[in-house]
């Protein structure tokens, strides 16, 4: 698996808002090793970059379907509909999933399953296959950052608003959250998930806080979450994501700073 951090920070509105990411290199192949080898970044759009989880080569596939769905209807997502648009590529993928299940499986699709296919086939059949196509994952996750204009009601003025697309059915196995779903303060994605946002909880971390205070509670958060197996302990990447689409990496000095 993996860990993956990203919080947003405005500095009670002091200074323009940025995100935190935070992620770490371990790649793992099952019944072979482990190394931490893995950037775990990538873009859907300009100015939205992305952490991946789970399995990387399915969140990698993920992340151009997103990436191909923006490129063609980027002038339609607004502050109102953001959530819908994020949910699209995600249904399409599951459906592609389910499609190659049933072609590899049985030699039909689910046009047919779902059609004709549905009255003419064995019950039995019909109940196994159903019943397989509900445990299908898209098993990769991602973690959207990026700015989306607000509008003021009062004022009329728009400003840019940080977000966090989550996209994640990996490690939500009691299914009790949406698994895309929007976030305004922090979110985490990949194995150690649950112990990162203990921690950021604990800090009390929200999206006032100034950046140099969320980027050490992000960084605790993922030093914390280590030892969770399936995190790598030796190497980590910090970014910080400004609301021009700017992405900055933190250096040595950012550590120390």
């Amino acid at each position: 698996m993996t860990l993956c951090i990203a919080a947003i920070c405005d500095d009670r509105s002091k200074t323009d808002p940025k995100i935190v990411l935070c992620a770490d290199m371990e790649r793992t192949a099952e019944g072979i090793g482990a190394s931490e080898i893995e950037d775990k970044l990538g873009f859907v759009k300009h100015g939205w970059p992305t952490l991946v989880a789970g399995t990387i080569s399915k969140a990698n596939e993920l992340i151009n379907v997103y990436a191909g769905y923006l490129k063609d209807h980027e002038g339609e997502i607004n502050e109102f509909n953001l959530i819908d648009h994020l949910r699209i590529p995600a249904h399409s993928q599951k459906e592609k999933l389910v499609d190659e299940y049933l072609r590899q499986t049985y030699t039909f699709d689910r046009t047919y399953f779902y059609g004709s296919g549905g009255s003419s086939l064995p019950e039995t059949i019909v109940s196994t296959v159903t019943e397989n196509i509900s445990r299908i994952r898209l098993d990769g996750s991602l973690l959207i950052a990026g700015f989306i204009s607000e509008t003021d009601f009062d004022s009329g003025n728009t400003s840019p608003r940080p977000f966090l697309g989550v996209i994640d059915e990996v490690t939500d196995v009691s299914s009790s959250q949406e698994y895309v779903r929007l976030e305004y303060e922090f979110a985490a994605i990949g194995s150690s998930q649950y112990t990162a946002l203990s921690a950021l909880y604990r800090r009390e971390q929200d999206s006032t806080s100034s950046l140099r205070r969320t980027l050490y509670k992000v960084y605790e958060a993922n030093r914390l979450s280590e030892k969770v197996p399936g995190v790598g302990e030796q190497y980590i990447a910090m970014y910080i994501l400004y609301c021009d689409g700017r992405v900055e990496e933190l250096t040595t000095e950012g550590y120390k700073y």
